[in-house]
This record gives C-alpha cells, structure tokens and sequence, in this order.
C-alpha cells in the first residue's frame, strides 16, 4: 500500500465504520417522529433515502482514496466498507458512469494527501467535497435559449465564505469555500436548506466579488468563530427573474447575459441587485456535464 493510502485510512476508517452509522430508529426517537416519517424527513431534505445516501458517500470516500493513493482498488473496496471487489465496481460505475479503474486513469494524484483529508472530512456532506471546474469564457459558437420567469422569494439564512477572484480562479476559490462552510454546518447540526450557492456581490472586467455557501432551514443563532471566515447572512426576499442553464458551468455566464437582456427590455421590472447561482445537479451523480442544471437568479424591482 501507498504511504499515502496508510496516511489516509484512519480517517476513512472511521467515516465508513457502520458504527457511526446513525440507526433510523434512534435518529427518529431523538426528534420525536416514528421511523417512516423521519425518513421522509431525511429524503426530503437531502434529496435522497438514507440508505442511498450511506452507499453513495463510501463510493465518494473510495473515489478520494482512488485519487490520492496508489493503492489497489480491491484495498479501497474494503476500506470503504465494501465486502467485495465486485460489489464496489458496480456502485461505483453506476455513480461515476465508468468503473474505477478506469475513471482514475486520468486523475490519479489529483488531490495532494492534504486535499484528501478535507475531502474525506466533509465527504458525507451532500454534494460538496468536489472542486467546481474553472470557469472560463463561453466557446465560441456555444449558445442556447432561456425562459425567463419571475418569482416572489422569501429571504433565506445562509452561511457563506467571502472572496475577491479573478475570473480564471473562481473554480478554485469555490472549492474551498464551500466545503469550509458545509464542514461547518455538519459540525454544528445545522439543517441545510438546499443546494449551494455562489452570490455575485460586485463584478468588473478583472475580477469577481463572491459569496459562496449554504442556505440553511432556519438562521445560525451563534456567529461562527472570526478565524473561521464564515458570515451569517441571508439570500434577499422579494421578486427575482429566474431561468436555468444547462450545461457546463463554462457556459454561465451566457444566462446572465439573458437575464440582463431580459430586464432591459422589460417595460415591468428593472434589475435591482446582486445576481445569485444555485447548483442543481451533482457532477459526481450526473457525469456529462451537457446535463448540469444551473438555477440563476437576478433580483428585481417593479419599474
């Protein structure tokens, strides 16, 4: 085994030791809810059942072991709490759209032995521990339509890291900041409210101000230590447009532009804020990044 792959295993020991594993029954007895309705409860919020959730977190914590180590996969299947090579592949294929083997291929040594450890410490948070791909310009030629609709939103808390990026290293900035903030709110019970999101404060030719972060169910009630960078905040009540992108993050900035369009020409509404994006879809679950769904949101006032 890699001395990586030894480094690493205390920790994926215990996040994979089915004795951590929260049985439904006890979760259920400590809020007061029979067993069915706390599972619909966890589904609900989580957007997936428990026992999905427990099967795709040991594949997330074999795919960092993948990554980080050189050790066998039939090592990382049992370190993960797989009984079986066989066992492993399959779930993992179905997760990543390719079998282990040949999805590390290309990203053996991806992540330093120090960004396995913050991945593996926040890999049981939903969606999180993957870096955002960078953001760049939209091809040339690449285009699409977008319906555009208009929505009255209640204000949401939110936790979130602040940062002052180019336009190149928004990916970059982005995985660090929200599994910093999800790491947070695991550690600390909170309730997430929904998919993350990443807010733009303040935008010029050269660099991007951003919020990025969680919506929660109900606001932190104690602020977060200074050091940790995190801000209690709230994403803004009130009318927004919407619409939703598909695709590739690289191709964003192409829904901005046409909810920007949207609110020049419109004779009812005029922009009145700092935009926000919400990801709707894991990359991890949905490998072709031709299905991403991205939700965009700009704020807006009656004219």
């Amino acid at each position: 085994m890699a001395t990586e792959f030894v480094d690493l295993l205390p920790g994926i020991a215990a996040l994979a030791d089915p004795a951590r594993r929260s049985d439904l029954t006890e979760v259920a007895a400590l809020v007061g809810l029979s067993p069915s309705r706390a599972q619909r409860v966890i589904t609900r919020t989580i957007g997936e059942s428990p026992k999905r959730y427990e099967r795709r977190t040991a594949v997330e914590l074999g795919a960092i072991l993948l990554m980080a180590s050189d050790a066998r996969v039939i090592d990382v299947a049992f370190a993960v709490g797989f009984q079986s090579h066989e066992n492993f592949s399959r779930a993992f294929a179905a997760q990543f759209g390719e079998n282990p083997a040949a999805w590390r291929k290309p990203r053996r040594g991806a992540l330093t032995l120090a960004e396995a450890r913050l991945a593996q410490s926040t890999s049981r948070c939903h969606t999180l521990y993957r870096r955002p791909l960078r953001r760049s310009q939209p091809r040339k030629g690449a285009s699409m339509s977008y319906d555009i609709t208009t929505r009255d939103v209640e204000p949401i808390p939110v936790l979130y890291q602040s940062r002052r990026v180019d336009r190149e290293t928004v990916g970059e900035a982005l995985g660090e900041c929200l599994p910093a903030v999800f790491g947070f709110v695991m550690e600390n019970a909170l309730a997430p409210a929904g998919h993350p999101f990443v807010r733009y404060t303040n935008m010029t030719n050269a660099f991007f101000e951003i919020d990025a972060g969680i919506p929660l169910v109900e606001a932190a009630t104690d602020a977060p230590p200074a050091d940790s960078g995190i801000i209690r905040g709230e994403l803004p009540g009130g009318m927004v447009a919407v619409t939703v992108h598909q695709g590739p993050y690289e191709g964003l900035s192409e829904a901005y532009a046409a909810l920007e369009r949207w609110a020049e020409a419109s004779a009812e509404f005029t922009a009145a804020g700092a935009p926000w994006e919400v990801y709707l879809t894991d990359p991890g679950e949905v490998p072709d990044p031709a299905d991403w769904m991205t939700e965009v949101f700009l704020p807006v006032t009656a004219s």
